[in-house]
């Protein structure tokens, strides 16, 4: 049988300071593992980040594991690093099958091999089922045969028809943390940055729905359009286990789609409840506004949800309309109406740069989220990610879209690059974002949370950016 090793690569060459949590555990290559190793695979875990790994340590970390298969998970502005392992490896062990998966392979695998000669497959979709038929190939031809993948034979690349999506995914073992360095991890949450330096902090994502059956036209669905839910009492099993066997003490939900299904929701927070679960961790989830209700939320803080949220996207009512989001400002005054009666900590999210965006619209939507007045505000720059309606748009020029480079790097949602509108160009974007983060968090009611939330070194990283961007840096 062969041995794989699945690889989290090194940290990109642009960092993006304002993306605070820069650091966190990786589901799809952790089920990856669990299924592999199910089977039989001897596979392991080199997770370059955490490890704060080079490339050079890297190579050595592989050449010493032995692996016939490399697998390297990448969102888009990771893909260059992904490549460039492949690279490395090839070098050095030309037989080593390299293969790429996630988000950016997903939505582009045949322009992936294009791109960067040294991979050899892409993987597109759900990854389990394919690594497993790809390390069950015993000769190139075999890969004819693998569902799900863009592959390169000679000069020539085959994209091979698309892999029916698993349709149990309570037949999924566990992800498998264990494979991880775990103690990297301890004191770093998505539910509380004030929690960095407390050892006694694990926090593990966990996911109770795959695939999301929303028109959002900044989003790429790696995992289809159709919702798939787990059983709630298989949710609570697995978060028992995580508990009993790594210690974990918080957990965050990764879909953005918790609570689509009502009933899976309300059972998973009684089955906490019942299990008392509830006294033993805290957990996250974001929502969508047209699901929330007061009852909802209030059975969720009952049963140990301590933050949640929303994405408005935008607080103008057209451009809301035309992203595809399928809500309104008044369902989003009202998730956030619900929110605070409740006492939950919240949290929204909105970008600027969406199609046709203009000054008056970006004015409306950081008045908006003034209005809203939540715990925590995030602003993200529009981002042309492949496979998304805004990419299209952005490649032809619609949209008073100006696409300014396929530099993947900057394909960053904080500091934005690669894409600006024909009257405001991505400099003017970073000081609107900037200001409005600087008018939001730095005011007399916010300014505690900030210091309390914020490591003090990641707070001058951060304001050293704003004010360069905000006073110092002159539009182009």
């Amino acid at each position: 049988m062969k041995r794989v090793l699945l690889i989290v690569p090194p940290q990109q060459k642009i960092i993006d300071v304002k993306q605070l949590g820069s650091k966190w555990l990786r589901i799809g290559i952790a089920y990856i593992a669990a299924y592999l190793r199910e089977r039989g695979v001897t596979v392991g875990i080199l997770d370059c980040k955490a490890e704060e790994i080079d490339m050079e340590e890297a190579v050595a970390r592989i050449t010493d594991f032995q692996p016939d298969v490399v697998g390297i998970t990448a969102f888009t502005e990771e893909i260059q690093e992904a490549a460039g392992v492949c690279q490395a490896v090839k070098k050095s062990h030309k037989d080593i099958i390299t293969v790429v998966g996630g988000a950016h392979a997903s939505a582009i695998p045949e322009q992936v091999l294009a791109e960067f000669k040294d991979i050899d497959i892409a993987v597109y979709g759900e990854g389990e089922e394919t690594l497993w038929h790809i390390v069950q190939a015993k000769e190139e031809s075999d890969l004819a045969k693998v569902d799900g993948i863009a592959y390169r034979s000679g000069d020539r690349i085959t994209c091979n028809q698309p892999r029916t999506l698993i349709k149990d995914v309570d037949s999924l073992p566990y992800p498998a943390w264990d494979l991880f360095p775990l103690p990297r991890y301890l004191g770093i949450s998505m539910i509380s940055l004030a929690a960095k330096g407390d050892s006694h902090v694990l926090e593990l994502p966990i996911l109770s729905t795959r695939g999301c059956p929303y028109n959002c036209n900044f989003c790429y669905k790696a995992f289809g359009r159709s919702a798939r839910f787990r059983n709630y009492e298989k949710v609570i099993d697995e978060i028992e286990f995580h508990i009993n066997n790594y210690g974990a003490t918080h957990f965050f939900f990764t879909e953005g789609t918790f609570g689509v299904d009502k009933k899976q929701v309300t059972a998973l927070c009684n089955e906490l409840i019942q299990r008392e679960l509830n006294k033993k961790i805290k957990w996250s989830a974001m929502l969508r506004a047209d699901v929330m209700t007061e009852e909802l939320l209030s059975l969720m803080k009952q049963a140990g949800c301590v933050k949640s949220g929303i994405g408005v996207e935008s607080g103008d009512e057209m451009i809301l309309e035309n992203s595809g989001k399928g809500e309104t400002k008044e369902q989003i005054r009202r998730a956030v109406a619900i929110a605070k009666r409740v006492g939950m900590p919240f949290e929204i999210s909105v970008i600027i740069g969406h199609p046709r965006e203009t000054r008056q619209s970006i004015q409306n939507t950081i008045d908006f989220a003034k209005e809203l007045d939540v715990d925590i505000f995030n602003m993200a720059i529009m981002i042309p990610f492949p496979g998304t309606k805004v990419q299209q748009m952005a490649e032809r020029g619609e949209g008073d879209y100006r696409l300014l480079t396929k530099d993947w790097s900057q394909y960053t949602k904080q500091r934005g690059g690669p894409l600006e509108l024909k009257d405001i160009p991505i400099s003017e974007l970073r000081k609107i974002q900037a200001r409005a983060y600087w008018q939001y968090y730095f005011r007399p009611k916010k300014i505690l949370y900030v210091l309390k939330t914020i490591p003090p070194r990641k707070m001058i990283s951060i304001t050293i950016d704003l004010l360069r961007n905000a006073i110092f840096q002159q539009a182009k």
